[in-house]
């Protein structure tokens, strides 16, 4: 159908008044937010939590701080603290091993003592908690059950329950958002290492959010206080 002159000098004319509408049409200023994680808030507005302890470190290659430095890194820094002992999960301290592979650490260079947590055990002992009265859990998680950072969560937070010393946990965004929940809720008669809790396949939080629902749900015995 042959389009009419008039009719396309019209079109063409609201065409360009919208373009100059939009052109002149002053940009709302988007606001720079900044989210800061769990390690950089402790160091920067916490660190009364973290003086003069002697500390073990839950933690793998994603525990950095906002300028990618390595959280143990930043702890070891600080005078009044003692890092005693790091814990790594599944798939190492640098993430170099492969899903289920066992793994056993001799001394690394410039660290102090590293223990895997998928390897010989799968939580902390006694002995290896010995002169530690602070524990830190630094990881990132997606918020999926199946994940077994989350498992060792949990299993080292009974320790600290069953052993009477704290926990902190730094807390870091989930990356698929943290207000969708997906998937049936974990029936305890299958509880394993990769679904340690009944919640949700995509449980739509964050580890700090998880260790918050533990403790309400009476999951674990109840943790001292900081």
């Amino acid at each position: 159908m042959p389009i009419n002159c008039q009719q396309n000098k019209k079109s063409i004319g609201i065409h360009q008044a919208q373009s100059m509408y939009f052109q002149n049409k002053k940009k709302p200023i988007s606001e720079k937010i900044t989210v800061l994680n769990g390690i950089d808030v402790l160091l920067e507005k916490k660190r009364h939590f973290i003086q003069s302890r002697k500390i073990a470190l839950v933690t793998n290659h994603s525990g950095v701080d906002k300028n990618s430095i390595p959280n143990y890194k930043r702890l070891m820094e600080i005078d009044d603290v003692e890092l005693k002992v790091i814990f790594s999960p599944e798939h190492g301290l640098f993430g170099e091993s492969e899903a289920g592979e066992k793994i056993n650490y001799t001394d690394i260079e410039k660290l102090p003592k590293v223990i895997s947590l998928y390897g010989g055990t799968r939580k902390p002992s006694a002995k290896m908690l010995e002169g530690v009265n602070l524990i830190i859990y630094d990881i990132q998680d997606i918020g999926a059950r199946f994940y077994t950072y989350i498992s060792t969560l949990g299993l080292v937070m009974e320790t600290g329950a069953e052993l009477g010393i704290p926990i902190l946990v730094l807390d870091r965004p989930n990356p698929i958002r943290g207000d969708i929940i997906q998937g049936p809720i974990l029936d305890l008669a299958y509880k394993s290492f990769v679904g340690h809790y009944p919640i949700p396949t995509r449980y739509g939080g964050t580890v700090g959010e998880l260790a918050i629902e533990i403790l309400k749900n009476k999951w674990i015995a109840s943790l001292p206080e900081l």
